[in-house]
């Protein structure tokens, strides 16, 4: 390697000598150059001279450091460690005196070795120092020594110091001298944090392999609710005395400290207060990856503790303290639950919850606990065979840390709907802490029963499931219910109630009294309605199958059972259904809402179908939100169903409908009429015969008697309304005075005009009639929806938004719904999930982390 020089000259030696002087700047430029390339020769000759007896010095620091980042201080015993130390010593100050002997190069030692590398004959650097030997005036003396000092100045820009060349391969053949830096990065990376301890093993006495590097592990794990990851602790010790400030942890939160049980460590934990807290040793297991311990190692072993208050742990070796941490605990506050709005019924008569839950990690599960709000009987005390209804509260998802969400359950089969009662909210974490809304009191929904008979049926069973002791009054009124047989229709109820009789005499204990309290429910919905009730009740218990295995997170194998259990229900109840419409003519012969879409059983299907997909695919919430739509269309068309039965389309408000209707379609024609009558339109067109000014006077004045009596009969059906305690929305008042003007300006042979005042009448009957529609609609308790069927525009006969586009009905419109490529993910996912857990050379703690990880999937 050569050194680079600024080859350029320092004077133009041609032009120098025609001037016949040196400019003195060039002589100063000269001398520096000189100066500057002596101090770097110097340099390098002192680096050459000291490196070879250097690297001794630095080989023998390195291998000390070598010895005592890989701990092999205290494997030896004191006297051969402290001899080692002194021979180290020994050889080190040795290996120093030729470092002292050194002396700095002089300047024609620097010179020579300038002249060596620069390579320029007649050594211009020494020369430039020359001087004429005595002085003279001759002209060609001075011109011939200027010449010369110029030549030497244009030499002095190739001087070089060159590089230092210690020549250590000549001295050092095998590169021997590689290998101790390469030993040093290794005992650097294996003393970890414990570097400057092991350096000063050396020079402590009675140090033993144990003491100079103990092994401690220590973690913090949260509970497994909280879904926050593990705190490490420690790796190192020297790195676990500095660490500062309090950790904060969630409660319940566990400490494992894992450290050789060798009798000199101990561990020390207590509250801020200074209450001890008790430790829990075990023999250590692979629950975490570690390395592995060296031979001879002590066992180690596992203290594990609870935080459930703030405090400190300390760990000492011998008394002396190597590690220390405090703790600060956040508390687990319970949950909370409220009811949104009063707890209420469904068309169909269920109970309908809605209610909002928070806790900081999560509420675990739900229920609303209810008790009897009403006195108890006189005399002796009743024995219930029956206890209140359980009622299991629906969350949108697992673990949700905040959320509202909504449950139905039809409890009109419970032997207490129809009681009065009061209820209160319960909420419950994964600790187990609850927390309770404040109780309120209302009547449990009960089903309307239309039949007599089966009323009859529903008040016994109800009498004998709220006291026992009742038994025989209730056997009575059975046997009295049935004396005649010839005045029941069908032979088969008849024959149910002497059944549940015999039953009920015979029974020996409350298990016997109990199948008679659910015999006799079975009976009076057969009664009802045939085995349309019970199609719905099994429907009902098929989608609280379904819903129960989504919330645990049941097996695919269990979700195609319950789906199949479900579409067997649907099937059997569609069929009762239409079984029930063809022995119910009347309900057919009801004129259908225009605004209503007929829903199919394949519509039903695409649905179950999709409900099935997300919750095999890990997308529970959109599944149960789809489960429970489903369940809300089912309480839609048995509302449906029940208020059609119901109706009357025979009342006065119907029958105001239909009058208006008929206006509607009286005004039309006439505003038809005169619109052909208009000039100035193009009415009067080629298929149309002319017509003479008396035969136009004629047609204006029959336009203007029909408009006449329209506004007549609108104005007696106003009184009619008003009379039947009808409220208007003034609409009808605006027709009339419409049609009034139109009627004047018929007679003043002005039809252009007439046509603007009949079509605003014609737009204030189409209000009225809406108004009226929607009044009907909430009288009959549906809201504001409109027509005899009770439907909204824009829904099908289930109560359901419709697709405003295209044919097919818009199943789950009200559900964030996955589309094909994030199922197909989700279950991607779900599979690398199981695949990682089935391979037994992943760590433990990875294992249990997918476990954890599928069971929230």
């Amino acid at each position: 390697m050569t050194e680079p020089a600024g080859d350029r000259p320092i004077i133009d030696v041609d032009a120098a000598t025609r001037e016949g002087s040196l400019p003195a700047a060039a002589e100063v430029v000269a001398r520096q150059r000189i100066a500057k390339v002596a101090r770097r020769a110097r340099y390098a000759l002192a680096f050459e001279m000291a490196w070879p007896k250097l690297v001794p010095l630095l080989a023998l620091a390195g291998a000390f450091l070598i010895i005592s980042w890989l701990g092999l201080w205290p494997l030896l015993p004191d006297v051969a460690r402290f001899g080692l130390l002194g021979l180290f010593g020994t050889v080190a100050l040795f290996l120093l005196v030729p470092l002292l002997r050194i002396r700095w190069p002089n300047r024609d030692a620097a010179m020579n070795r300038v002249v060596r590398e620069s390579g320029t004959p007649h050594r211009p650097a020494a020369a430039f120092a020359d001087e004429l030997a005595a002085p003279t005036e001759d002209p060609l003396t001075l011109a011939l020594w200027r010449a010369h000092r110029a030549r030497l100045l244009a030499g002095l820009g190739h001087l070089r110091a060159g590089w230092p060349s210690p020549g250590m391969n000549a001295r050092d053949p095998y590169a021997l001298r590689y290998l101790v830096p390469l030993l040093l990065v290794v005992a650097f990376m294996a003393a970890g944090g414990d570097r400057e301890a092991r350096i000063a093993d050396a020079l402590r006495p009675g140090v033993t392999p144990a003491e100079a590097a103990p092994r401690i592990d220590a973690w913090v794990t949260p509970p497994a609710y909280t879904a926050r990851p593990p705190i490490f602790l420690t790796g190192e010790a020297a790195r676990l005395a500095a660490i500062d400030g309090p950790i904060t942890v969630p409660e319940g939160s566990i400490v494992t400290i894992r450290m050789p049980e060798d009798g000199t460590m101990a561990v020390n934990a207590s509250t801020t207060d200074g209450k001890p807290v008790p430790l829990e040793l075990t023999r250590a297991e692979n629950s975490v990856a570690t390395a592995p311990e060296p031979a001879g190692a002590a066992a180690q072993g596992e203290r594990r503790f609870a935080l459930s208050e703030p405090g400190t742990v300390e760990i000492a070796r011998n008394g002396t303290a190597l590690a220390r941490w405090r703790f600060a605990v956040t508390p687990d506050k319970p949950p909370t639950i409220e009811l949104k709005r009063e707890p209420g019924a469904t068309a169909s008569g269920a109970l309908s919850l809605a209610y909002e839950v928070s806790d900081d990690y999560g509420v675990a599960s739900a229920k609303a606990e209810i008790t009897s709000a009403e006195p108890p009987p006189a005399g002796d005390a009743a024995r219930p065979l029956v206890a209140a209804p359980e009622l299991p509260l629906s969350l949108p998802r697992l673990r949700m840390r905040e959320g509202a969400g909504e449950t139905i359950r039809d409890l009109s089969s419970h032997p207490w709907a129809g009681a009065k009662v009061r209820m209160s909210l319960v909420a419950t974490d994964e600790v187990g802490q609850t927390g309770r809304s404040a109780p309120v009191t209302f009547v449990l929904p009960a089903r309307n029963f239309s039949n007599p008979l089966a009323r009859a049926v529903v008040e016994q069973r109800r009498t004998l499931a709220l006291d026992a002791g009742k038994a025989g009054y209730v056997a009575s009124a059975l046997d009295a219910i049935t004396l005649d047989p010839t005045k029941f229709k069908d032979d088969g109820v008849y024959l149910s109630l002497r059944a549940a009789y015999h039953r009920l005499t015979g029974a020996r204990d409350d298990e016997d009294l109990l199948s008679v309290v659910d015999f006799l429910w079975q009976i009076a919905l057969g009664i009802e309605d045939g085995d349309l009730s019970l199609a719905a009740q099994d429907l009902r218990a098929a989608q609280e199958r379904l819903k129960n295995a989504i919330e645990n997170n049941a097996s695919d194998p269990e979700i195609d059972k319950a789906m199949q259990e479900l579409r067997e229900a649907m099937s059997r109840y569609l069929e009762a259904l239409s079984r029930n419409a063809q022995q119910n003519p009347q309900n057919r012969s009801q004129q259908p809402n225009q605004n209503a879409r007929t829903l199919t059983p394949q519509d039903l299907k695409k649905l179950m179908d999709q409900i099935e997909d997300l919750a095999k695919s890990g997308s529970r919430e959109a599944a149960q939100q789809m489960l429970s739509e489903l369940q809300q269309m089912m309480e839609n068309l048995e509302a449906g169903r029940s208020q059609q039965a119901g109706e009357d389309q025979s009342g006065p408000m119907s029958q105001a409908l239909d009058k208006l209707g008929d206006m509607i379609r009286r005004q039309q024609e006439l505003m038809d009429k005169t619109f052909k009558l208009d000039p100035d339109t193009d009415g009067s067109g080629a298929e149309q015969q002319p017509m003479t000014p008396e035969e136009r006077q004629q047609a204006l004045d029959a336009l203007r008697q029909g408009q006449q009596d329209l506004a007549k009969a609108l104005e007696q059906l106003q009184k009619d309304m008003q009379g039947q305690g009808m409220q208007g929305d003034g609409k009808l008042g605006q027709a009339g005075r419409a049609m009034d003007g139109a009627a004047q300006q018929l007679g003043e042979g002005q039809p252009g005009a007439a046509v603007g005042r009949q079509g605003q009448a014609l737009q204030a009957l189409r209000d009225g009639a809406r108004g009226l529609a929607e009044q009907m609609a909430r009288q009959n308790g549906t809201g504001t929806r409109q027509g005899a069927n009770g439907n909204q525009p824009g829904q099908d006969p289930l109560g359901r938004e419709r697709e405003r586009q295209g044919r097919d009905t818009d199943l789950g419109s009200s559900v964030k719904v996955p589309d094909a490529i994030d199922t197909q993910r989700a279950r991607e996912i779900l599979d690398t999930i199981r695949r990682r857990l089935g391979e037994a050379a992943r760590p433990l703690i990875e294992r249990d982390y997918l476990e954890r990880l599928l069971e929230r999937y």
